[in-house]
């Protein structure tokens, strides 16, 4: 059986292969954790022995790439559950294939938080969300009741209605992208994120992508296209 550094190394050229989640053993963030933790002992120990020694210095030099492969499977397959989860939240399909028990609590987690966002602080977003209160008027009891006239009068000019104003427009946040990742959907446009872009985004995405690592804040403005 192939060592747990080998087997790192095809897991994460297996992740960066596929749109949706790789398949990986059940035990994989522990038995991954447990192996960095034995190599990390081993080369503490032959530096404390022999702090010139080549063994030791090749056992540090292991447990950083095992590191760096380690990382870069966990953050790539926590930026998938991200965007699954918000795929779901506004109507995508909520099974996770592939995940592991650790990716489907925080899926279901996400997925919680985002639907009582939307439901919170935007429920017209949601289907058959609540239509505009009315705003309150005069009860029929306090309404005084003119008597009736014995001559006639010529009817009252036609009451000319208001113009509603125009709602402010919704606020975006400005991210700026730190690395390619794979097409996500913003209401009706899919976008391709490329390292270096800047762009505007619903606050809701923008707070994924930003926890996800994958882009960096930078201001929020008024609604802008996407670019």
């Amino acid at each position: 059986m192939p060592d747990h550094f080998t087997l790192l190394l095809e897991w994460r050229r297996n992740e960066a292969s596929v749109r949706g989640l790789a398949k990986l053993p059940h035990d994989f963030y522990g038995s991954t954790q447990a192996y960095l933790a034995d190599v990390r002992r081993t080369y503490e120990a032959d530096l404390r022995e022999n702090p010139s020694g080549r063994k030791g210095e090749l056992a540090r030099q292991t447990y950083q790439r095992a590191s760096q492969l380690a990382r870069d499977i966990v953050e790539g397959r926590t930026q998938k559950v991200l965007t699954s989860a918000f795929q779901a939240s506004i109507g995508g399909p909520r099974d996770l294939p592939n995940a592991l028990g650790e990716e489907r609590a925080l899926f279901d987690q996400l997925l919680r938080a985002l639907l009582e966002h939307r439901r919170s602080s935007a429920p017209y977003l949601e289907p058959g969300g609540p239509a505009t209160p009315l705003p309150p008027g005069p009860s029929p009891a306090s309404v005084p009741v003119e008597p009736v006239a014995t001559a006639s009068r010529p009817p009252p000019p036609p009451t000319v209605k208001a113009s509603p104003a125009a709602s402010p427009p919704t606020a975006l946040a400005w991210v700026r992208i730190l690395q390619d990742s794979r097409p996500i959907e913003v209401g009706a446009e899919t976008l391709d994120l490329r390292a270096d872009d800047v762009v505007s985004l619903p606050p809701e995405v923008a707070k994924l992508l930003v926890d996800g690592k994958v882009a960096e804040p930078l201001a929020t403005g008024a609604v802008r296209p996407v670019t």
